[in-house]
């Protein structure tokens, strides 16, 4: 039976529940608020197919077989384009699987603000998947879900984190179906902050300013380049904080509520198992100056003649451009490398456990002269049209 020993070696993908014959595996949360697998020694009958499934334990490193292709795009919708976390490439990739009769798997903020995976049918649906969600989702029995789509002969599409997708291939690995109609999409992932602490600042946000009414981890109302996060209660507040002043993003950014896994993360790569990495492309000044990059645009990682066709079949839904790999993924240190933690993680939780959610973020993530004068700063900039080119600066190469 699969053994979790350190926090940092289970990265919370859930194969092992969807894979145990006896239902032995339940995933339940830790101190931390994160899904660990737990094992019923009663019912387990020590068949070892939980281990198999492990993308951490059974990592191996990715040998290409196909020359990456990379583009920048731009959906050409701009509704959807305005709902996308950037370009909205994730879209189109899906509406072409659903063209085909096919099923889309993505993550949805459901109506309670928690975070999980599901599948739909509709393109109308895909509003669901759009825009990034900061909180590690609940995968629940969705690889279970797609083994039966494809088995029933559908197309599917499935989108999540690296390891997410690594679990779902050694879910399917000895399964009998048409790779041809899988279709993987990744992201670029910096690390998945803790359900159980979005939990309680969920709460907290409510009780100081009433019931949530919508929420967006990453807002383009003031623009692309100055990405925000928006809270709106039925109240009628409006909460809408950038990095640098947002207490969420803040929390996130600082790896101080990530998982323990991202830290030893395997999966950072330029190589990888799916057909498209998907992620930001906010220096698009200096991947592609056709595009407008004040409107969102998305990098593209191609890995399969599979995912080249697609794109092929779908780049009519686009303004894009083919770049360079070594131009779309310089500087990009997500993709290889792991973000530091913050030093003061361990106090961190040891504090939530005994205060309030309030008074702990009064302690780590007060709001200083410094906080309020960058915040100030980069309104300032946003409001007289500056702040584009002044990131221009910041990010010249």
């Amino acid at each position: 039976m699969i053994e979790i020993k350190k926090a940092e070696v289970c990265c919370g993908c859930g194969a092992c529940m969807n894979v145990c014959p006896t239902k032995s595996i339940t995933m339940k949360e830790d101190k931390e608020g994160f899904l660990y697998p737990h094992i019923d020694a009663v019912t387990c009958v020590d068949c070892g197919a939980c281990e198999k499934v492990c993308p951490v334990v059974n990592y191996q490193k990715v040998v290409p077989a196909f020359e990456p292709v990379a583009a920048a795009v731009q959906h050409k919708d701009r509704e959807i384009l305005r709902q996308s976390t950037s370009g909205g490439a994730f879209t189109a990739i899906a509406e072409y699987v659903i063209d085909q009769g096919g099923v889309v798997f993505g993550v949805e903020l459901t109506s309670d603000y928690s975070v999980r995976h599901c599948m739909v049918d509709k393109s109308s649906d895909l509003k669901k998947f759009r825009n990034s969600k900061y909180v590690q989702s609940d995968t629940g029995t969705t690889y279970s879900d797609v083994m039966r789509c494809l088995k029933a002969g559908k197309m599917v599409c499935y989108s999540g984190t690296p390891c997410q997708v690594e679990g779902l291939l050694l879910y399917l690995e000895n399964s009998d179906y048409d790779r041809e109609k899988l279709v993987l999409v990744d992201i670029v992932c910096r690390a998945v902050p803790s359900p159980g602490v979005w939990k309680r600042y969920v709460d907290f946000i409510e009780k100081k300013y009433g019931a949530l009414k919508s929420v967006r981890f990453r807002d383009k109302t003031l623009g692309y380049q100055y990405s925000t996060m928006e809270v709106v209660t039925d109240g009628g507040k409006t909460l809408r904080e950038g990095i640098e002043s947002g207490k969420w993003l803040r929390m996130f950014f600082s790896g101080m509520i990530t998982r323990p896994s991202c830290a030893e993360c395997k999966f950072r790569s330029i190589d990888r198992r799916s057909d498209f990495t998907i992620w930001d492309c906010l220096n698009a000044y200096h991947v592609d100056r056709k595009l407008d990059e004040t409107l969102g645009v998305t990098r593209v990682l191609i890995h399969t003649e599979k995912g080249k066709k697609i794109f092929e079949q779908i780049c009519g839904d686009f303004d894009y451009d083919y770049v360079p790999v070594e131009a779309a993924t310089k500087n990009v240190r997500e993709l290889i490398a792991s973000p530091a933690v913050d030093e003061r993680r361990t106090n961190f939780y040891s504090d939530l456990k005994v205060m309030d959610m309030g008074d702990v973020l009064k302690k780590y993530f007060p709001d200083t002269f410094m906080v309020r004068a960058k915040k100030a700063a980069r309104r300032c900039l946003n409001v007289i049209g500056l702040d584009v080119w002044v990131k221009h600066y910041l990010r010249k190469e």
